[in-house]
């Protein structure tokens, strides 16, 4: 046990494989044009990437620009209208089922440029009363109208930052909404009555503790959310933060929201997800999901073929991006990405499904590789009593699901390791 206490938990954020820190420049530039006919007939996910924020929080590590600046959004938005228009007739042979709207904050947006993104959606056949949509927002940007708005255009899930409801942790995080902006966005989107409606909280904050966390959490569920994310803290390239708590009381912070949520009905998916509602059933995490992005930021997965914007954090690199996604006139080429090889498809495939509840599905892996897992690959988890399974289903063991982050670490190859080592932050 003094062994495990010594591992940290709190290694990297792992939720997706190979990491964007692994894409290089592709040359030559790929074309899309072959992996969308190869996938025609598939179930897919369409992404709109708005990448800016009134202000940029200290722990924010994403694609993200602090610009209010309307003439610099609206160029923006005209060139997701290009690319659109250029994605829409190749993924013609695609299925849309789901679409989601991130950022940055989507909802900086106008009401007119709201209504744009909508119409840009239905050029790929979206529509969002008829598949999943979901859209991201932040305090400040929740007015009724605005609400009301996605509501009627069909939007079902609608999430939410809030970190915390402590005002001296918010300031620890550098995080500009006050708890009176908070509380008056909660109300409007409670009046609003979407379906499923998410809220994120932060531990591991400098000073934070037990306590202090779950009277937040408990303020949380006033507002009587149906999903739960709850952060771990990290501190990473490019942000503000450069300390945190100690992991002894995140993971005591960790344990205590679990014990509470699940207490109440909550389901745990992940280390981070927690969800209350009738089913999860139709709910899934393959590992070879195909999804088509528009907007600078935003990624893509098409097969094996992953690609992106060039990772950035710091503002001026954003920005430069930001500028050079609205000067380009050609959307049917991938330059910066990654090329996975099958042995990096089936490490996909373990991190994708291990790191959730349902677990690995053996017999499903065989099927899609033709042989089996490595039992060995899991042993050692298996040994420390993080990892179950003697038949056909391998999965995390409660404990284990809080190690997550530090258990998917062990699954990233060499070759990605190598890169994302490598990688130098703009």
């Amino acid at each position: 046990m003094n062994e495990q206490q010594q591992i940290s938990r709190y290694v990297s954020y792992m939720y997706s494989y190979p990491h964007k820190t692994a894409y290089r420049t592709l040359t030559p530039q790929v074309s899309l044009s072959p992996y969308l006919e190869r996938l025609e007939g598939r179930e897919a996910s369409l992404y709109f990437h708005i990448p800016f924020c009134a202000h940029k929080c200290g722990y924010c590590n994403l694609f993200s620009q602090q610009c209010c600046d309307a003439e610099r959004i609206s160029l923006y938005l005209h060139t997701m209208r290009r690319q659109a228009e250029q994605l829409s007739v190749a993924a013609q042979g695609l299925k849309f089922t789901s679409f989601a709207v991130g950022g940055g904050t989507p909802l900086i947006l106008d009401e007119g440029q709201l209504e744009e993104l909508f119409c840009l959606a239905e050029l790929f056949g979206v529509h969002p009363s008829r598949v999943f949509t979901s859209v991201e927002t932040s305090p400040e940007y929740t007015q009724k109208s605005v609400l009301r708005q996605l509501r009627a255009r069909g939007v079902e899930r609608l999430s939410m930052g809030v970190q915390s409801f402590n005002e001296t942790e918010l300031k620890k995080l550098k995080r500009r909404p006050g708890l009176g902006t908070v509380v008056g966005a909660l109300e409007n989107i409670v009046e609003a009555g979407f379906p499923q409606f998410n809220l994120d909280l932060i531990y591991g904050i400098e000073g934070q503790t037990v306590e202090s966390f779950m009277r937040s959490l408990n303020t949380a569920l006033t507002y009587r959310p149906n999903e739960l994310f709850i952060y771990p803290l990290y501190v990473r390239p490019g942000t503000r933060i450069n300390v945190r708590s100690t992991d002894d009381i995140g993971y005591a912070i960790y344990k205590s929201a679990r014990e509470l949520l699940v207490g109440q009905g909550f389901v745990q998916t992940s280390m981070r997800r927690f969800v209350r509602r009738e089913t999860t059933e139709t709910e899934f995490s393959c590992g070879d999901e195909v999804m088509l992005s528009c907007g600078a930021g935003g990624r893509s997965y098409l097969g094996n073929l992953h690609y992106a914007t060039p990772y950035a954090v710091r503002q001026q690199a954003i920005a430069d991006e930001i500028d050079h996604y609205i000067r380009t006139t050609d959307f049917m080429t991938a330059a910066n990405g990654f090329l996975l090889s099958t042995e990096e498809m089936q490490i996909r495939f373990i991190i994708k499904n291990l790191m959730y509840y349902r677990g690995v599905d053996l017999a499903e892996y065989e099927k899609r590789f033709g042989e089996k897992p490595d039992r060995n690959l899991f042993r050692e988890f298996t040994d420390r009593g993080w990892i179950e399974g003697t038949g056909r289903i391998v999965r995390l063991t409660e404990e284990g699901m809080a190690y997550s982050d530090y258990i998917g670490q062990a699954f990233i190859s060499p070759a990605v390791r190598k890169l994302m080592s490598e990688y130098v932050y703009p």
